[in-house]
Parts: structure tokens; C-alpha cells; sequence
């Protein structure tokens, strides 16, 4: 259970524009990569529609990654907010020497979802496990809500990530990740109290010009 605080505390969770990796449809994990111009231009319109809401923004955390950190900066540079908090709890699932696979190769030949599904605590060569995983997203999001009492936060992270922090949030089980998906630069935003709130999920309508891609890492 969450401390209530009072005013409620606001996470808003973006995941990072699009990569060519998400187009491709190859594991990026941690592995660094850039966003594509189609994954800048998404960047752009969702950092647009949060000058345009009335939202108080007094924090932007961002996964260190690249695509996660560029997507922080166009969102910094459009509010004319300061700072970027790098969050290392934020960074993506990390598969080891399964990164750069394809998600058919991961899904058929390392039978990854059936080995996590089987034990939580499987973790591929030099890769983390699933719970771990979605403990450390627990507990960096967590650490944010404490921070940031009462205030509003923009989080920038991952598919996998978002999903996993959410499922862990909501339902506290990091296995329902499937059910809290979400497109690149969708907006999700989460109202803590005595338990965290689901106000709106995966809302892309400042995409419809540009179109959203389903990938989720």
C-alpha cells in the first residue's frame, strides 16, 4: 500500500518515441539506441500537448537511456523545464546476450515469455530476471512518488518498463505487464492517494498525424 498524500501525488508515464529497432521489431532492452525522425516528431507533438494542459509539471525523470533521455530533452526543452533526473530504476528489461534478437526468435527459439511465465525468476545469460525486474521498477517509482509528494512528474521510460511498473502498481503482480502495453509517446497518468489510480492509459490522440507503433521495449 502507498503512503496517502495529500494533495495527491501525479505521475505522468511517456514511453520514448519510436527507434528502428521498434520498427524492425528487434529486442533493444538495454542496449543504447536513438529515436528514428518519426520517434523525434512524436516527441514533439506529445511534449506540445503538455504545454497546452494545465498541467503544474515539477519534476521530469527520465531512464538513462537514449531514447528515453531524447525523448526527456524534447519534452525539457518545449516546457523550458531545467532538469532531467536520470533514473537507472527506469532503464528497460535487460536480456543479456539476448539483446539485439528478434521478439519470433525470442518468443520461439528462447521461449523467453513461456520460461518467465514458468519461473519469474529465470534470467537469460547475463540478463536480469523477471522479478527483479519488476521489483527495482517498484521501487524506483516508489522512490519518485516519496520525492515528489503532492506535485506532478513526467516519467519517461520504456514499453516494457511502463507496463511492468504498472501491472506492479496497480495489481501488484509484475505477470498482468501484458494487460498495461503502450504505444511510443502514448501518455498514461497515474493519480496517487491511498492507492494509485488509473486516470487515463495509453492515450496517443496527439499521434493521429503521426501514428504509433506497438512494439513495446
Amino acid at each position: 500500500m502507498m503512503t496517502a498524500t495529500n494533495p495527491p501525488t501525479t505521475l505522468l508515464f511517456v514511453r520514448h518515441g519510436e527507434t528502428d529497432a521498434n520498427v524492425s521489431g528487434t529486442w533493444q532492452g538495454a542496449t543504447d539506441s536513438p529515436l528514428n525522425a518519426r520517434g523525434r516528431a512524436q516527441a514533439q507533438a506529445l511534449a506540445r500537448r503538455l504545454a497546452r494542459e494545465s498541467y503544474d509539471i515539477r519534476a521530469i525523470y527520465s531512464s538513462p537511456l537514449s531514447r528515453a533521455h531524447m525523448t526527456a530533452r524534447i519534452i525539457a526543452e518545449t516546457l523550458d523545464h531545467p532538469t532531467i533526473h536520470l533514473e537507472p530504476a527506469l532503464a528497460e528489461f535487460d536480456l543479456g546476450e539476448w539483446e539485439g534478437l528478434t521478439y519470433e526468435e525470442l518468443r520461439h527459439e528462447k521461449r523467453l515469455w513461456e520460461r518467465m511465465g514458468a519461473d519469474p525468476t529465470f534470467a537469460p545469460p547475463g540478463g536480469e530476471s523477471a522479478v527483479a525486474f519488476a521489483t527495482r521498477l517498484l521501487q524506483g517509482t516508489q522512490a519518485i512518488v516519496r520525492r515528489h509528494a503532492g506535485e506532478t512528474v513526467v516519467v519517461v521510460s520504456h514499453g516494457g518498463a511502463i507496463a511492468t511498473a504498472l501491472a506492479m502498481l496497480l495489481e501488484r503482480d509484475g505477470s498482468a505487464w501484458p494487460r498495461y502495453q503502450v504505444t511510443n509517446c502514448a501518455l498514461t497518468e497515474v493519480v496517487f492517494a491511498t492507492e494509485p489510480r488509473l486516470v487515463r492509459f495509453n492515450d496517443s490522440k496527439h499521434l493521429e498525424q503521426i501514428g504509433a507503433l506497438g512494439k513495446w521495449t
